[in-house]
């Protein structure tokens, strides 16, 4: 079996970043799953994506694929 499943691989990706900040792996699962599944932070992901794959620019300052894509030379 790989790590992450794929069938839970965002929710398991924010855990393992966010457990370096918290006590316990459960903590970090649940916020995790928090975040996954807001409605909110999952259609900015969408719209960032949905960016991306047309080529533009996503709008968000911290992006790095963007500020790559910005500082790249062709």
């Amino acid at each position: 079996m790989s790590y992450p499943p794929p069938d839970d691989r965002l929710r398991h990706l924010l855990a393992q970043q966010i457990n370096c900040h918290v006590d316990t792996w459960k903590l970090a699962f649940f916020i995790a799953g928090a975040i996954a599944d807001n409605p909110e932070i999952r259609a900015e992901i969408d719209r960032i994506g949905a960016a991306h794959n047309t080529g533009q620019h996503c709008g968000d300052r911290n992006c790095q694929a963007c500020f790559e894509a910005t500082t790249t030379t062709a």
